[in-house]
């Protein structure tokens, strides 16, 4: 019982600390790019529970594959780091110098091709100079992997989430119809982006000190800051989302 208590209440805490990081970053992007407050979700409390939702998913997910060394010498590690790199910077290009395009399909129709033979050029070039550089095989592309995981699973979180808060909530809290490669507007580069590069950031950065912090702290202790935030979390739940 004591360990089922232990394991809740640290995955609880989790989810409380990155739903609440969630609702300062899309607060502060308001305040930032549209100059005003505007809370952020679904609860009048600060949180946002996708947010936490989707940091417990990327620790059950990634934990054990972080804690790997994954060295570019792996023809698979070197192949879809590459391609991260790549896709990346060759997107983010064609964001910038380009009218806007707002669909994926868009973007596959005029740019797919090229998108395709630069990986293809590329991932060989740079795969053949690490058939012989000896010290370039143990590079550890881990973090470029992880990346890429996130990137991945953040925007299916979000695009189902969408999904799911639009047809039961009948509430659209983002739009990306008129944003760079969305996708039925549900999601789009940006934001997918952003998500990567945050999520890679929190597990690398947060996510060490707040597992620190939890395997020093008493189960009582995490008992009381658990009851402490979920007893108001309960409540505004009920109020703002059940009841309406």
């Amino acid at each position: 019982m004591k360990r089922v208590l232990n394991v809740f209440t640290d995955n609880y805490i989790i989810f409380c600390v990155y739903a609440l990081i969630g609702w300062i970053y899309e607060v502060s992007w308001y305040l930032i790019v549209e100059h005003k407050f505007v809370n952020r979700g679904v609860l009048f409390g600060p949180f946002l529970p996708i947010y936490g939702f989707g940091i417990l998913i990327l620790l059950l997910i990634l934990k054990k594959f972080m804690n790997k060394k994954h060295e570019i010498s792996n023809k698979i590690y070197s192949a879809a780091s590459l391609f991260t790199i790549i896709t990346f910077i060759y997107v983010t290009i064609i964001e910038y110098t380009t009218p806007k395009i707002y669909s994926v399909t868009a973007f596959l129709s005029k740019y797919g091709i090229g998108l395709v033979l630069t990986n293809i050029i590329l991932i060989t070039i740079i795969n053949i100079i690490i058939k012989k550089t000896k010290k370039i095989k143990n590079i550890d592309t881990t973090i470029i992997l992880v990346f890429l995981a996130i990137w991945i699973i953040t925007t299916l979180i979000e695009y189902v989430s969408h999904y799911f808060i639009e047809t039961y909530t009948h509430k659209l809290l983002w739009d990306y119809t008129y944003d760079f490669l969305n996708i039925n507007r549900r999601v789009n580069w940006d934001a997918s982006r952003n998500f990567a590069i945050g999520g890679t950031l929190l597990l690398y950065t947060i996510q060490p000190l707040l597992n620190n912090f939890l395997k020093k702290s008493k189960l009582n202790t995490k008992l009381i800051i658990s009851l402490i935030i979920g007893i108001p979390m309960l409540i505004d739940l009920f109020m703002n989302v059940i009841l309406k």
